[in-house]
This record gives C-alpha cells, sequence and structure tokens, in this order.
C-alpha cells in the first residue's frame, strides 16, 4: 500500500484557515496548559518534603504570648488602671458609634442642660473635649486625664403603646328583617341590609 503526498490538497486545506479557526486553536491550546497545570498541581506532594523539624523561633509562643495579654471580655481600651467616672455636671442622652472609622458622635448636656451633638474630637466645654465613644459610654479628655460619662440606666424606661393598625371598617349594623316586614310584601335576606357609605344610613 503506498500513501500519496498530494501538495495541492494541504495548500487547498491550509485557504479554509480564517479567525475562527485561529481562535479555536487558542483555546485549545489554553485547555492543554490548564490540563497540565492541573495534573502537575494533583502531583506536587503538599507537605514538606525530608524530615521536616520545627524550628525554636515559632509562630505558637508569639501567638500564645499575644492572646495571653488579651482579655475578650473586659476591654479598657489599654487603660493601666481602673476607670475614672467624670465629676462635671454633664449627662449622656445617646451614642453613634461609627465603628468603620473609629468615629463617632454623642448626645450631651452640659451644665446647663441643653442637649447637643458632640463628634469625637469636639469640645464638650472649655477644655473638655470628647476623646471616644463606646457602647454606653463616653471617654472624655479634661486636662489631659481620661474620664468616662455613662448613660443613665437607672430609672426604667416606660412601656409604650403599639399604634392602631389603622382605621377599622365600619361594622354593619344588625336588623331584624322580621319587625320591619310588612304583611304581603317579601322580606329582604340580611345580607343585603348594609348602610349606604354617603348617608350612613
Amino acid at each position: 500500500m503506498r500513501l500519496a503526498f498530494d501538495s495541492r490538497r494541504l495548500i487547498g486545506r491550509a485557504r479554509g484557515v480564517n479567525g475562527w479557526t485561529v481562535l479555536e486553536l487558542a483555546l485549545l491550546a489554553l485547555i492543554a496548559l490548564q490540563c497540565a497545570r492541573l495534573i502537575w498541581t494533583a502531583a506536587t506532594p503538599v507537605g514538606p518534603l525530608g524530615d521536616w523539624q520545627a524550628t525554636a523561633d515559632s509562630r505558637g509562643d508569639a501567638s500564645a504570648g499575644l492572646l495571653g495579654g488579651f482579655d475578650p471580655f473586659f476591654r479598657l481600651s489599654g487603660a493601666a488602671g481602673p476607670v475614672t467616672v467624670t465629676s462635671l455636671n454633664l449627662k449622656l442622652f445617646g451614642i453613634r458609634q461609627d465603628q468603620a472609622s473609629g468615629r463617632g458622635s454623642a448626645i450631651i448636656a452640659g451644665s446647663d442642660g441643653q442637649q447637643r451633638s458632640v463628634a469625637v474630637g469636639e469640645e464638650i466645654e472649655p477644655g473638655v473635649t470628647l476623646k471616644s465613644v463606646d457602647f454606653d459610654s463616653v471617654t472624655i479628655s479634661r486636662g489631659g486625664a481620661d474620664e468616662q460619662l455613662f448613660m443613665d440606666q437607672s430609672q426604667p424606661t416606660t412601656a409604650v403603646a403599639a399604634p392602631p393598625a389603622g382605621p377599622a371598617a365600619p361594622t354593619p349594623p344588625v336588623v331584624n328583617p322580621t319587625s320591619s316586614v310588612e304583611p304581603g310584601s317579601r322580606p329582604v335576606p340580611p345580607s343585603t341590609l348594609y348602610p349606604n357609605e354617603r348617608t350612613g344610613r
């Protein structure tokens, strides 16, 4: 059996190459590359090669020290001692925390009793600035010393009644059809006795 090599036939096939054929070849090459990467990833061992030994400078010691000095339940924002409650004649009414930026604001009434909104860094009274905002308290800076101002929670809140759901639909009056029927007339069924919406009768 002899194979015939015809160059004209090969050139005729090459003339049929267009943009789509080039794109198909490029996609096939990309798929072949990804298959090779997948096989290489599956064949590579996950762990280290050889006899691995932990070094003395391990991260476990550092993280244990870091977690040992952190109290997640009673954080005082890095304060070294107990919290000092302010003796100023200030009253805290509301707090707005902005945890994304670390800022916030508070509604504080001064000694005159007038409430005003104060942002972190602003002056509440001369020499007194709002330093930070917490969940139920604010930290103020008074002459370089940090003091706390808490919300007054000594009085219980009053229960607020729920507003009515909306205007109630008028209920039709109950009419006894036997009392208003004249002799010889046909009685009206009770289901059709509704008041007129305009006059109410």
